[in-house]
């Protein structure tokens, strides 16, 4: 990605377009897209994740369980790999910018891709070592992403423990975070419950059943307008009582932007920055329901707003990027004044030392500007919010389809017709998952 303002790469083109399609639902056109070698290659070492990320977003639209599993399985071993970045990596972040190193993600995508691998798994019929190995790892995540917020906080501080970083840093200019403090997924921790459901774990499905209201009555508004009582009877349900969960995937998650920082007076020369803000998103449909062919209706519940949860989190590691980009652009301009300074040192005639001054000061602020540039990499398929629910059919064959409603009522998106085979089992279980791109 280049330095220079203005300037648009073949990768941003690639990009746009991939967002584009997304507007209008064309995830065919998308996979095809990443999957010519041509705009693969443009992904480089740099951006590998945000193509096994956005890969996998367009598999699980598709409908290619498989293809999800495969590519979200190769970004979540990245991150995992390299969520201690090298020192080259880190070196280049404090000397140059964030875009200097590989993107190996914020906390959100990470806890995303383990709740989208879990949903493929289900929609598999994966349950015994499938889903059970993804729901494990999300009663983990959180603990581990927290952890990894600690740990760059700690670095931050290291750096800034000269004071050098203004109280902004610390909750002036960014929002502020308790320590460690992270919005889990109710998406992921539902889709847990239900799987500890289904394969008789039922400790297990108590834990992340509880574990889900709790999060949803200390989360409140940062995880959407969800109500608690749609799954207060979570808990209770009994293995048999449920053969077919349905999982209503809508809109666009939010989109990374710049947003620009300074003048700030440091001594005796300005600072200029940008920073990453996580802003927008689509979410139109007000709610869901299957429609069985023989006139049965089952209403879903929202379970999470993506766009609302992966924003809160975002904004938990601001404080972070602030300290790291605050102290490398102070940096760059103090040692443009100090050039300038030398400059009009040697100048002879006090017209040189004005021309001087005059020069010094905009190559020291140009400089700042082509290199302190926001990292605006992220996840660009992600969706915008979820609804959820369960249902027990007859066993048997049965025409059905996911209709997305408007706020009023009306039918703003109807789904294609499936054929739902329920089983009879107490252990059976059909997963529908419709893809509604506003």
């Amino acid at each position: 990605m280049s330095l220079l303002s203005g300037c648009v790469t073949a990768f941003d083109r690639h990009r746009e377009e991939l967002a584009a399609l997304h507007a209008q639902g064309q995830y065919g056109l998308i996979a095809q897209k990443l999957d010519d070698p041509n705009a693969r290659g443009e992904y480089g070492d740099k951006n590998r994740l945000l193509w096994w990320l956005d890969r996998g977003a367009a598999a699980l639209a598709l409908g290619d369980t498989a293809g999800t599993i495969e590519n979200f399985e190769k970004a979540e071993e990245y991150m995992d790999i390299f969520r201690s970045a090298s020192a080259a990596d880190d070196l280049g972040k404090w000397l140059l910018n964030d875009t200097a190193a590989p993107y190996y993600g914020e906390p959100y995508e990470d806890m995303y891709v383990n709740v989208f691998k879990l949903l493929a798994q289900l929609e598999a019929s994966n349950l015994e070592g499938g889903a059970t190995v993804e729901a494990r790892r999300m009663a983990t995540k959180a603990d581990a992403l927290r952890d990894r917020y600690l740990r760059m906080r700690g670095e931050a501080g290291k750096q800034a423990s000269d004071g050098s970083v203004p109280a902004a840093a610390a909750g002036g200019a960014m929002p502020t975070t308790e320590d460690g403090e992270f919005i889990e997924s109710p998406l992921g921790t539902y889709l847990t419950a239900v799987t500890f459901l289904k394969t008789g774990e039922r400790a297990m499905h108590e834990v992340a059943s509880r574990r889900l209201l709790t999060s949803i009555d200390a989360q409140g508004a940062l995880i959407g307008p969800v109500q608690r009582d749609k799954f207060s009877g979570l808990e209770a349900m009994r293995q048999d009582e449920v053969n077919v969960l349905l999982v209503a995937i809508s809109g666009r998650g939010p989109r990374k932007v710049a947003k620009r920082f300074g003048p700030i007076p440091i001594f005796e020369w300005p600072v200029y920055f940008e920073l990453p803000e996580l802003v927008g998103g689509v979410a139109e449909a007000a709610g869901a329901r299957l429609v069985i062919d023989d006139g049965t209706v089952v209403d879903l519940a929202l379970v999470e707003d993506l766009r609302s949860v992966a924003t809160a989190n975002h904004q938990r590691q601001m404080p972070l990027i602030y300290a790291r980009t605050y102290l490398r652009s102070s940096a760059k301009a103090a040692a443009a004044f100090a050039l300038t300074r030398t400059w009009q040192s040697n100048s002879k005639r006090g017209s040189e030392q004005a021309v001087a001054t005059v020069v010094g000061t905009l190559a020291g602020l140009a400089i700042v500007g082509f290199t302190e540039k926001a990292d605006l990499r992220a996840w660009e398929l992600l969706p915008g919010q979820t609804h959820v629910g369960m249902v027990k059919l007859p066993p048997g064959e049965h025409n059905a389809r996911i209709e997305y409603l408007s706020s009023t009522g009306g039918v703003l998106y109807a789904g294609p017709w499936k054929t739902i085979a329920a089983g009879d089992r107490p252990t059976d279980l059909t997963t529908i998952v419709e893809h509604y791109w506003r």
